[in-house]
C-alpha cells in the first residue's frame, strides 16, 4: 500500500481526435494542458498542504476545440491573460511531482479516468516541452477503475446514474451526487480533484475487505507478480458502459514489458494449440485480452469466476483444467508473437505518412541522448541561452521540437531562418484543411459555428457568456488564420498583449 497518493486532474484544449484514420479510438495525446491542479493525501485520503491550482496561456502552435472553451467557461481572452505560458507551467509541473516524489518513492499518482486522458496528455505535454515524459509511471491509479470494480464485484455498495442503454455511468460529478459526495464546480481541475479523494475514501470504506485487491494493481510490479503467479485471475472490463469480469489466463508477455497476452477461459483452448499458425489468427478473436500492468487494471482472485456468467455455467473444475493447459503455454506463446509480428508490420502500412510528426511518439524522448544539453537548456533563465542550446541538439526531432517550443514560447529570440521555418511547418499543419491528428483552424472554425448554431436554439442556462465564448474564438481562429497565412508574419507578443491585438 502506498504512503502517499497525489491526486491531479487537467483541463485541456480538447477531447482528442483519431491519430490516423483507422485508428480504433481516440487519443488526446496533442491536446495542450490549460489548468492543472494536484492535491496530495497521505494513505488514508487526508489532504495534506502539498497541493497545486495552475493556470496558463494557450501555445501559438496548439488549437483548441471550441467544445473545451464552454465546457471549462474559460474562452481566449481569459485564457490569454493567465499569468503563466505553458513552458511555465509544465517545467513547475516537472519540478513540483519530482519534489512530491522525493519525499516518498512509492507515491501513487491517481485521479478519475486518467488512465484513459490525462496521463496521455500529461505525457506528451511534457516531452513536447522536452522532460522526461513518464514521471508518474510505476504506481499509478484511477478512480473509474476502482469505482468499476468496486460496482462489478457488489453492484450494491455504489449509486450509479444510468445511460440511454441502461448501463451504469461512471461520470465524476454524477456519481459523487448520486452516492452524497462534494462537488463544488463541475470541470475545474481543483474542485475535480477534491471530489476524486472524496470518491476513493468512499470505495475504500465501502468495501474494506476488497479494497487491498482493487489498489494493489495500481503498482505496476505487483500486478506483474500476481499475473505471473496465478494461474487464472478475474479482468474487470468496460464496453459500452457495460462492466463484467472475465476470467483470464495468462500466455507470454507482449513486445512491451508488463503487457500481457491471456485467454478468456470461456473458450476451450485446445482448438488454439491445434491451429496453424493462419487459422490461430482467425481462433483467436475474441477469445484474447491484452492485460496493461502499467495502467491500473482491475484483477480479482480466480475463484469468483463462477459466481459471474458465463463461467457459472462452465464451473470451477472446467476452468480450472483450462487454466492449466493455458498458463504459460510455449506453443501458443510462439503463436502470440507470430500474431504480434504481422499486426506490428499492418499497423505502420496502415498509418499516414502525412501523420507522422516529431513529437508523435513520447518514447522517442530516451532515444535523443544528449540529457546533459537539454538539462542545461532547462536550467538557462533567458531564452537566448537556451536557444544557443538548442541549436546544438543534433537529433533532428529533439532540434525541431525545441524550436517550436522557442517559437510559442519567445519567438524573437529565433534566427529568421528558424522562425520561418517553423512558421511554415505550421502553417502546413494548422492552414491546409486535412486531416491531421490534432485540431486544425478550418476544423475549429467548422465546430465553432456548429456549436454556436446549437447554442443559438438552447435554453442553457449559461447561453449568453457561451455565445460570447464562442464569438471570441471565432475572432480568434481568423487572426491566426491570417497570421499563419501570412509569408512575411513577424514574431507574435504574448499574453495581455496578443489579447490586445487580437480583441482591441
Amino acid at each position: 500500500m502506498s504512503n502517499k497518493y497525489i491526486f491531479y486532474d487537467l483541463e485541456t484544449s480538447g477531447r482528442g481526435k483519431k491519430e490516423y484514420p483507422t485508428a480504433f479510438g481516440t487519443t488526446p495525446k496533442w491536446e495542450q494542458i490549460m489548468q492543472i491542479a494536484a492535491i496530495v493525501t497521505d494513505s488514508k485520503f487526508n489532504q495534506t498542504n502539498q497541493n497545486m491550482n495552475e493556470f496558463c496561456r494557450p501555445r501559438t502552435s496548439v488549437i483548441s476545440q471550441p467544445g473545451a472553451l464552454i465546457t471549462t467557461l474559460k474562452g481566449m481572452r481569459e485564457a490569454l491573460d493567465a499569468p503563466q505560458s505553458s513552458y511555465e507551467l509544465m517545467k513547475k509541473i516537472n519540478e513540483t511531482f519530482d519534489e512530491w516524489k522525493k519525499d516518498d518513492p512509492s507515491s501513487t499518482f491517481i485521479g478519475h479516468n486518467i488512465m484513459e486522458f490525462d496521463e496521455s496528455v500529461l505525457e506528451y505535454n511534457l516531452f513536447s516541452h522536452m522532460f522526461y515524459p513518464y514521471v508518474t509511471r510505476k504506481s499509478r491509479g484511477d478512480t473509474l477503475n476502482l469505482a468499476r470494480g468496486l460496482y462489478a464485484i457488489n453492484p450494491s455498495s455504489i449509486k450509479t446514474p444510468l445511460t440511454d442503454r441502461g448501463n451504469p455511468s461512471f461520470k465524476l460529478e454524477k456519481i459523487a451526487e448520486m452516492n452524497n459526495l462534494p462537488v463544488e464546480f463541475a470541470h475545474d481541475a481543483f474542485s475535480d480533484v477534491k471530489t476524486s479523494i472524496a470518491l476513493t475514501k468512499f470505495i475504500n470504506e465501502a468495501d474494506t475487505t476488497n479494497w487491498s485487491q482493487l489498489q494493489m494493481t495500481m503498482s505496476k510490479e505487483d500486478a506483474i507478480a500476481y499475473i505471473n503467479k496465478n494461474k487464472g485471475f478475474c479482468f474487470m472490463t468496460s464496453f459500452g458502459g457495460r462492466i463484467k469480469l472475465q476470467a483470464l489466463s495468462m500466455v507470454c508477455e507482449s513486445q512491451y514489458n508488463g503487457w500481457f497476452h491471456t485467454i478468456d477461459l470461456a473458450h476451450d483452448p485446445i482448438p488454439l494449440l491445434e491451429a496453424n499458425s493462419e487459422e490461430f489468427k482467425k481462433l483467436i478473436k475474441r477469445k484474447n485480452r491484452y492485460v496493461i500492468t502499467n495502467q491500473h487494471p482491475i484483477i480479482l482472485p480466480g475463484k469468483i469466476a463462477s459466481n459471474y456468467e458465463p463461467y457459472d455455467e462452465i464451473g470451477a473444475e472446467v476452468l480450472n483444467e483450462r487454466a492449466k493447459i493455458v498458463f504459460k503455454n510455449k506453443d501458443l506463446a510462439d503463436k502470440f508473437k507470430l500474431m504480434e509480428i504481422d499486426k506490428r508490420i499492418e499497423k505502420e502500412d496502415e498509418k499516414s505518412q502525412d501523420n507522422i510528426f516529431p513529437e508523435s511518439a513520447a518514447n522517442a524522448f530516451l532515444d535523443f541522448k544528449q540529457s546533459t544539453e537539454i538539462a542545461k537548456f532547462h536550467e538557462q533563465n533567458d531564452w537566448n541561452e537556451k536557444y544557443k542550446i538548442a541549436l546544438s541538439i543534433k537529433e533532428p526531432r529533439a532540434n525541431f521540437i525545441l524550436k517550436r517550443l522557442i517559437f510559442d514560447e519567445s519567438p524573437k529570440t529565433l534566427s529568421k531562418e528558424d522562425f520561418k521555418m517553423v512558421h511554415r511547418e505550421l502553417h502546413e499543419r494548422l492552414v491546409i484543411n486535412q486531416e491531421r491528428p490534432f485540431t486544425t483552424i478550418p476544423e475549429a472554425m467548422s465546430q465553432t459555428d456548429t456549436e454556436l448554431v446549437k447554442m443559438e436554439e438552447s435554453d442553457d442556462e449559461n447561453k449568453d457568456q457561451k455565445m460570447q465564448i464562442l464569438k471570441d474564438y471565432n475572432v480568434y481562429l481568423n487572426f491566426m488564420e491570417k497570421y499563419f497565412s501570412n509569408k512575411n508574419a513577424e514574431p507574435l507578443p504574448s499574453g495581455k498583449e496578443l489579447s490586445k491585438i487580437i480583441f482591441g
